[in-house]
């Protein structure tokens, strides 16, 4: 016979079968192997909360966990002992419930659980694709992202560039220009230095003539004066000449000669202005003694200071200031 061939798990996979005629097109509901997992406790952590809160509202799974609960749970002291024979003629009963109505069920639960799984695979397949969805436009965003930073890099990086040629520009006209007044005041300073070399050629011939043309002990009176110290002497030198003389010979010695190459001479009055100056003046070759002349017309009788100055190239250094007093006779 067929009914005593079959396990007690397919017995009580078909009575299930049998009483879930009545199974809704509700949500999906825990099947057999989840409910006796359910009741075994062999179901994961997660599922079970999920199945707690399905049996909370799901009055059919209810059921089927009453009857699940009763085929599992040995029997108790107080239960009366059922034996074979009535074990034999409700499994026949049964068994007799399911072939008349057992294509219908099985036909209905059949195509519930396929349009479960049917729902199960879409929702699976839509949730997939609302992910790659959303990963894709993510992944959009950072690019479209990415390229934008990149050229708001490069149209900095532009900018610098145009502003450091403009700079570099600018410093290079700067620079030229600094070179042209450079080379304006060179050549300025040429025709300065020409200018004043021919001056002081100029004075130096009109001394060379004076020089030449009178004879200096028995025309113009000449005062010799040593000069002591470089830094000047508490010793003042005595101009004393007579009315019609227009002109005096200075002759002044000092202890080093030839330091300089050439040498300035200013008469400077109490008020500190220069009355007369005398420059480019070289000394002696044979006492080294320095000649300067002082015309009556540029000063009277008082008292003047006269200072001496080195010169060597552009540079001019004073080497002392001397009283000099002039009396008039």
């Amino acid at each position: 016979m067929s009914e005593e061939r079959m396990t007690s798990g397919e017995e009580f996979r078909t009575y299930m079968k049998a009483t879930s005629s009545g199974r809704g097109n509700d949500d999906r509901h825990l099947n057999e192997t989840e409910m006796i997992a359910f009741c075994r406790g062999e179901m994961a952590e997660v599922e079970r909360d999920a199945a707690r809160e399905h049996l909370a509202v799901c009055d059919y799974c209810v059921g089927l966990f009453r009857s699940v609960r009763d085929f599992l749970e040995p029997a108790g002291t107080n239960d009366e002992e059922v034996t074979a024979n009535q074990t034999s003629d409700v499994w026949q009963s049964l068994w007799q419930r399911v072939q008349t109505t057992s294509p219908k069920t099985v036909a209905g639960a059949g195509a519930i659980e396929r349009e479960t799984e049917f729902q199960r695979r879409r929702d699976k397949k839509f949730f997939f694709d609302w992910r790659v969805t959303y990963a894709m436009a993510a992944s959009l965003l950072i690019s479209f992202g990415m390229l934008g930073f990149l050229g708001w890099r490069l149209w900095q990086e532009r900018q610098s560039r145009q502003q450091s040629e403009q700079t570099a520009m600018q410093l290079e006209n700067k620079q030229r220009e600094l070179e042209q007044r450079l080379s304006q005041l060179e050549q300025t300073s040429k025709a300065l230095d020409q200018e004043r070399e021919q001056r002081r050629a100029a004075e130096a011939e009109l001394e060379r003539s004076l020089l030449a043309s009178v004879q200096p002990e028995r025309v113009i009176p000449v005062f010799p004066f040593t000069l002591s110290s470089e830094r000047g002497s508490g010793e003042d030198l005595n101009l004393n000449f007579k009315k019609d003389v227009q002109a005096v010979w200075l002759k002044l010695f000092q202890s080093k000669p030839y330091a300089f190459t050439k040498y300035a001479v200013e008469l400077v009055d109490g008020n500190g202005r220069v009355v007369q100056r005398a420059s480019r003046l070289g000394p002696a070759a044979a006492d080294g003694a320095l000649f300067v002349l002082l015309k009556r017309t540029s000063f009277g009788p008082g008292n003047y200071k006269l200072r001496l100055f080195g010169l060597q190239g552009k540079t001019r250094q004073q080497l002392g200031e001397y009283g000099v007093n002039v009396t008039v006779q």
